[in-house]
């Protein structure tokens, strides 16, 4: 079968047949082939964290037999290997990252509570039917924001990258106020070329945990370090930022 047969076979396939390739047969296919697929998932807006999500939400509807197989696909080398190919479509044509899917569940609930109680109360009533509209209205509301495109903390460009700063206080009450300023776009961001990243790193100190950037001021030369706020991602939406980040930065060196 040559290329253009595979292209038209990729495009006539559904997403979850898309995916299963991308995650289970991707090691055994020709290296000219993968680029197809990569591209068939670029232009569908699949990512490996979507890929990722929707296999486990498969796995967790089959029997235990099935699952320990599925848990063994995207291992750090697997993840790696896709990210190899997905990482120079994302430098060229750029990406945009939302926060993490359990930060978006627990707005949508608080939400639906606010909205349940103080506007509905009335009309639901109080007890099991009070709980059941609330978890309607949960739902509802997260497919809301998702079509919104709720929750767009960092993009990747060409030449430069945009992340989210670390809030100045972040812990106990202060979190809901960080989901609100999340929601209204208000959480501050900070935006680096790649010729001025010097590092990236990982600090495991108790009162300064967290990523730090050292970025090289343009005018002075000095190292000035900025802490970014890569919690609200989801593992492998960080990762592939930090690769990003490191392999721009070390060719700019």
């Amino acid at each position: 079968m040559n290329l253009e047969d595979i292209r038209r076979n990729y495009e006539n396939f559904d997403d979850e047949k898309l995916i299963e390739i991308a995650t289970k047969d991707i090691q055994s296919l020709r290296k000219e082939v993968i680029p197809i697929l990569e591209a068939e998932l670029f232009k569908r807006n699949i990512s490996l964290a979507d890929a990722q999500e929707r296999t486990s939400v498969k796995s967790n509807t089959e029997p235990n037999t099935k699952k320990k197989k599925e848990d063994k696909i995207f291992t750090k080398e697997n993840i790696e290997f896709m990210n190899s190919f997905e990482i120079p479509h994302i430098l060229k044509n750029g990406k945009a990252y939302y926060v993490k899917g359990d930060i978006t569940t627990i707005f949508s609930i608080l939400l639906a509570v606010l909205l349940v109680l103080f506007l509905f109360k009335s009309q639901f009533g109080s007890g099991v039917k009070l709980i059941l509209w609330t978890i309607i209205a949960s739902i509802l509301i997260k497919l809301i924001l998702k079509k919104m495109n709720f929750g767009k903390i960092a993009e990747v460009h060409p030449t430069k990258i945009i992340l989210p700063k670390y809030p100045t206080v972040n812990f106990g009450m202060f979190r809901i106020m960080i989901l609100i300023r999340i929601a209204s776009n208000q959480l501050g961001l900070l935006e680096f070329n790649y010729r001025d990243i010097s590092r990236v790193y990982q600090k495991d100190t108790f009162t300064n945990k967290g990523y730090y950037l050292d970025i090289i001021n343009s005018t002075s030369r000095e190292t000035e370090s900025h802490r970014v706020f890569l919690e609200v991602l989801s593992e492998n939406d960080r990762n592939q930022i930090l690769e990003i980040i490191k392999q721009k930065s070390d060719s700019a060196a």
